[in-house]
């Protein structure tokens, strides 16, 4: 058999950049974040005046963790009223507490709560005013997620209420999405005290992100779930950005990467999403921590 010659083969006729494509046929990407939220020691705590007497904030500090020795997080928040701290050990508490990566607002009729977790996971900063700023109450709370949030949201109607007849005209999944939430209610009603999650309930949630709907879509929802009071926004690796509804345990739940792009839409039926929430190894390793930075005093 003769051989058959085989031309040589250009070096940049194979491999990544060798062919032509037209625009139609560019992959387009969703722009990635670059950076990602850490936890970081603010150098002025440690920066403190020895000639300043904190032993009011560390006698504070030692109640906080000595109370919170073995603490499950299953049980009862603790609460710890802010008291008894002149200017100077009220500053330095206010200091080293900081700013952790969930806050939250409530804002009822006659009041506003303000909650903040510090840089110790599962423990709470908590501040009331009334209308005109006044400050009601200041207490640190710890446990997986202040008590207020829940209790508030509690309060609302439990069940999903609508009539099919009467949906505004341009709706598309309004009926199967609503009458999805309303059997996810129920089941957590039905539940109890069975042990689901963290939160002894059942995580549930439907995804928006993947599942067709329109603008009226949506709005028809909010109007029949109603308005909620809470905004809660959890800060990590982006952003997560939970409203809650006038319906109790159903929340609009919206996550963000760190360019400000929605990435996941979804309304979650549970007593608190579970995003917010701290676990029970957060708070024990709050809790050495806050020791160690009480032992510096």
């Amino acid at each position: 058999m003769s051989s058959i010659p085989v031309p040589p083969i250009p070096a940049n006729f194979l491999g990544a950049g060798s062919q032509t494509t037209s625009e139609e046929d560019t992959l387009e990407y969703m722009q990635m974040p670059t950076e990602m939220s850490t936890f970081d020691i603010d150098s002025k705590i440690y920066a403190f005046d020895e000639n300043i007497n904190l032993s009011e904030c560390r006698v504070f500090l030692e109640n906080i963790y000595t109370q919170l020795a073995g603490y499950d997080i299953n049980n009862d928040n603790l609460i710890f009223e802010v008291t008894g701290l002149n200017a100077e050990n009220l500053d330095y508490l206010n200091t080293l507490l900081g700013e952790g990566e969930v806050s939250a607002v409530i804002k009822q009729k006659h009041q506003i709560v303000n909650i903040q977790e510090s840089i110790f996971t599962g423990i709470w900063r908590v501040t009331v005013v009334d209308n005109n700023n006044t400050l009601l109450q200041d207490y640190i709370e710890a446990g997986n997620i202040p008590e207020m949030i829940v209790s508030v949201n509690q309060e609302k109607p439990g069940k999903v209420l609508f009539n099919n007849a009467l949906l505004p005209d341009g709706v598309v999944n309004v009926p199967a999405i609503l009458t999805e939430l309303k059997d996810k209610r129920k089941t957590l009603d039905s539940l109890g005290d069975i042990v689901i999650d963290e939160m002894n309930n059942p995580i549930e949630a439907i995804n928006l992100t993947l599942l067709p709907h329109t603008e009226e879509d949506l709005a028809c929802i909010n109007n029949i779930l109603g308005a909620g009071d809470t905004v809660i926004l959890s800060r990590g690796y982006g952003n997560c950005r939970i409203v809650s509804t006038g319906t109790s345990s159903i929340w609009w739940v919206k996550y963000f990467n760190s360019t400000d792009n929605e990435i996941l839409s979804t309304i979650e039926v549970v007593k608190i999403p579970i995003v917010a929430c701290a676990a029970q190894e957060d708070i024990e390793s709050s809790v050495e921590r806050l020791k160690e930075f009480a032992d510096e005093l």
